[in-house]
């Protein structure tokens, strides 16, 4: 009984603090800040910037992405790279997560300290 008992507090504490500790996706914030932050600033900066039905609109017509950034090769790169295209949904979901009026307000941990440029 004892052995149950201590097992299941072990598992409920590995799960509960597993999911404390994920805030966000920090797969998908990486590949923001690599892919975007060299022109748009830090990836919760750049996710603030419009709201969830905005997000969801730039990833989901066709090409709406490649034409806001139809001037700037960096970018026209940054979409077409294996990343991006890889991870799409993800980042999406980031963006939404993440956006102007999710009420998510990150501060400074061990990923996000201001702009990398």
């Amino acid at each position: 009984m004892k052995k149950l008992l201590a097992t299941t507090l072990i598992l409920s504490g590995v799960f509960t603090l597993t999911q404390a500790a994920e805030k966000y996706d920090t797969r998908a914030f990486r590949i923001v800040t690599k892919l975007c932050t060299p022109c748009h600033g830090t990836a919760f900066y750049m996710a603030k910037q419009v709201d969830a039905d905005d997000w969801e609109y730039y990833f989901k017509k066709e090409g709406k992405l490649l034409s806001i950034h139809k001037k700037s090769p960096k970018g026209i790169a940054s979409l077409k790279n294996a990343l991006f295209t890889k991870h799409e949904k993800r980042l999406l979901k980031f963006f939404v997560n993440n956006s102007k009026y999710s009420g998510v307000v990150h501060g400074c941990d061990s990923n996000f300290c201001g702009t990398h440029h």
